[in-house]
């Protein structure tokens, strides 16, 4: 008994000494995880080349510090502390509109460029379509109606139901890493919209939400979505692959559908992104 009752207050002694060091090690092992990266580069002048061919006449605004304090938690989590620079370019697209993209000196331009391809797709045909088409009509509030543009990696969860989705997950997180590598230059302010979205394969979402004042009906609604569209295929031509979703004024789901390579889908056995993914076998991945 003498010797259990030892061996007890051993241990027990062990757990106290580990709870009052554990603070003090968890703090340790994320100072020492933690790190700090200062980015000077001036990106302007170092690639004035590059930038000149993606945006041809632009303008581009004074630098603008920027920094990102480092952060730790006992949860494992980990940010690191981080000092760059950013510029705004303002330029001019292929239809003579003005967009705008935010330059940063942390990452390379090739990989930014993937972001400024992205939005101003979804600038173009917000402004060009779902504007136009719909004017004051759609709720314009933010994130309520929009277009969202996914380029390569729109595979982006794993479902056990479908066996072939951890395939899919894998092959577009590859690709979308392999084409952030390459130096790669897309004319950005040139280009026409159906070349441009034939550089990568890529998908879009439109919400189309109404607005609470609005005197269309459901049915009108609805049906200028297909019109607008039609539309904007016939701009795109046959790489367009696009999801279009109507919301009633509380933000029920009301009518949705599918264009894939330009053409509309009545019906799919699989969800929309396994979908174009599967349609891009034997040429992107």
């Amino acid at each position: 008994m003498k010797k259990l009752l030892i061996v007890i207050l051993i241990v027990l002694s062990l757990c106290l000494a580990f709870l009052i060091g554990y603070p003090f090690i968890s703090h340790r092992i994320s100072h020492m995880t933690e790190k700090t990266y200062n980015y000077t580069d001036d990106y302007p002048v170092l690639y004035a080349d590059e930038l000149s061919q993606i945006f041809g006449d632009y303008s581009i605004s004074a630098r603008e510090e920027c920094h990102i304090p480092g952060e730790h938690c006992g949860c494992g989590y980990n940010q690191d502390e981080v000092f760059y620079y950013q510029w705004t370019i303002t330029y001019t697209d292929c239809c003579g509109q003005s967009m705008k993209c935010i330059l940063k000196n942390s990452s390379s331009i090739y990989s930014q460029q993937l972001s400024w391809l992205s939005e101003q797709l979804q600038t173009h045909i917000e402004t060009k379509y779902m504007s136009e088409y719909y004017g004051d009509n759609i709720n314009n509030e933010q994130l309520i109606s929009y277009c969202y543009c996914s380029i390569g990696n729109f595979c982006n969860s794993v479902s056990s139901d479908d066996n072939r989705s951890q395939y899919r997950f894998d092959k577009c997180n590859a690709y979308r890493k392999e084409i952030e590598k390459k130096e790669v230059i897309i004319p950005l302010s040139s280009m026409p919209y159906s070349k441009l979205i034939s550089v990568y394969p890529m998908l879009f979402h439109i919400t189309l939400s109404m607005a609470q004042n609005t005197t269309m009906s459901e049915n009108e609604f609805n049906s200028i979505s297909h019109n607008m569209a039609d539309a904007l295929a016939s701009e795109l031509g046959d790489d367009l692959n696009l999801h279009v979703f109507t919301e009633d004024r509380k933000r029920h789901t009301m009518a949705g559908f599918c264009i894939i390579h330009g053409k509309n889908v009545e019906h799919l056995n699989q969800s929309f992104e396994a979908a174009v993914f599967e349609s891009y076998v034997g040429r992107y991945w």
